[in-house]
């Protein structure tokens, strides 16, 4: 069987399973994405081993393989996860709660990212390891907290405006320290060879891109959209939108020596201040969800292998804790520092628990990098799951009886709520 035959027939077998799967988390009231997440696992190692079949062996020993191919397509859809999570993201409402919002999330990043990296350091991970552990542990998916919020018709208490915004504020903190960490990464893995002129160059690197992309990107995506007016044919704002995406995520991996997913979530901003965000958004969406969301979804659980779990259950139950205590103590200090009472602390916290796509996208890349075990990415996914479990029994907990309102509660316009149904 030929190369691209293989390939059209995996893709074919993702979509159909990953999409049996999410309908079946659907009617569980679980997120879509936990569903396409568990049918990787199931196409995986753990059960079925999709790739060690005969009908998709390479055609010869030299020539690239469908795995091959379907992981690049994996890294296109976290380019297009990203950009889509920047151009849903609610500028305004992070505008409305941003001090006590801004300060939920901060501590929501400083707390699990510190436990996480003394904890992995106390189990002997090296510098590198640890550092990315935590920064995996600052992710926050609000997608499993806003559906609860929405059922006890409290999405729009000032819980859940908080928490709305806080998650917001999140993705941003969480991608900077991302950047760093990567940009980073070689330095901090040769602890003897450490050279301060590197580490410095590398942060100039960075703050040119930034600079650059900051500076220059909300001109350059008004212009390109402007011009895609001009183009014939259908879609043509949404193609001159991903191109500019393409484009920033090329920079800023390139030029900054960042997570390319940084251009792209920052496309996705620029495109959401131009008129054109609801058009690109329309005409994005399908694609996203139908094709390439879950094949990077599907991507993530294919790497886990259960039978690979041994001995390491301690670990994973203290970290397991440190996410979740980070959170509750983190975001709550922060609510509680800005006038929130100790149960409306406490509400924020336990809203901020879940993890999610961010969570997945920071773990993919850290195994991409070489940065984290296969061990650490397989206890990550299983972290995922586990907290968006969790997550809707605590809140109910929190909120004993819904709120009267006959008026339904609109979906919330953010990034993680759009992505889960990816």
């Amino acid at each position: 069987m030929s190369i691209s035959l293989q390939i059209i027939l995996c893709i074919a077998v993702v979509i159909v399973t990953a999409k049996l799967a999410a309908t079946l988390a659907s009617h569980l009231g679980l997120p879509l994405v936990l569903g396409e997440l568990l049918a990787g696992v199931l196409l995986g190692p753990s059960l079925i081993g999709i790739w060690g079949q005969h009908w998709l062996a390479p055609v010869d020993p030299g020539a690239i393989s469908a795995a091959s191919i379907f992981k690049i397509m994996a890294d296109i859809g976290v380019v297009l996860l990203m950009f889509v999570a920047g151009l849903e993201t609610d500028v305004s409402m992070m505008r409305r709660t941003v001090g006590p919002a801004f300060w939920a999330a901060a501590g929501g990043v400083i707390l699990p990212m510190a436990g996480g990296y003394f904890l992995s350091k106390s189990f002997g991970f090296g510098t590198a390891e640890a550092i990315f552990i935590g920064t995996i542990l600052t992710a926050t998916s609000v997608t499993i907290t806003a559906q609860t919020l929405m059922n006890l018709n409290r999405l729009r208490s000032k819980e859940g405006a908080t928490i709305l915004g806080a998650a917001v504020i999140d993705d941003v903190l969480g991608l900077i320290v991302l950047s760093v960490v990567i940009a980073l990464a070689p330095q901090l893995a040769h602890k003897g060879d450490t050279s301060w002129a590197g580490l410095g160059m590398i942060l100039v690197r960075m703050t040119v891109c930034l600079a650059t992309i900051g500076l220059l990107g909300p001109w350059v995506t008004r212009w390109a959209l402007k011009q895609s007016a001009r183009l014939h044919g259908h879609h043509t704002e949404a193609s001159v939108a991903v191109a500019v995406a393409m484009l920033f995520a090329f920079e800023a991996q390139w030029l900054g020596g960042m997570a390319a997913i940084t251009g792209s979530y920052l496309a996705g901003l620029f495109v959401a201040m131009t008129p054109y965000r609801e058009k690109v958004s329309r005409d994005v969406q399908p694609m996203l969800n139908s094709f390439f969301g879950p094949v990077f979804f599907v991507s993530i659980g294919m790497e886990v292998n259960a039978w690979h779990l041994n001995g390491s259950l301690g670990f994973f139950l203290l970290v397991l804790a440190i996410a979740i205590a980070g959170k509750i103590v983190g975001s709550g200090l922060g609510a509680l520092s800005n006038g929130f009472s100790a149960r409306e602390s406490l509400t924020v916290g336990v809203g901020m628990i879940p993890r999610g796509e961010v969570g997945l996208i920071t773990a993919s890349l850290g195994w991409s990098a070489g940065l984290v075990t296969r061990d650490v990415y397989i206890q990550v996914v299983a972290l995922v799951l586990l907290t968006t479990l969790i997550t809707p029994g605590l809140l109910r907990f929190m909120f004993p009886a819904p709120m009267v309102n006959s008026a339904e509660e609109p979906a919330p316009d953010l990034a993680t709520a759009d992505l889960a149904d990816a």
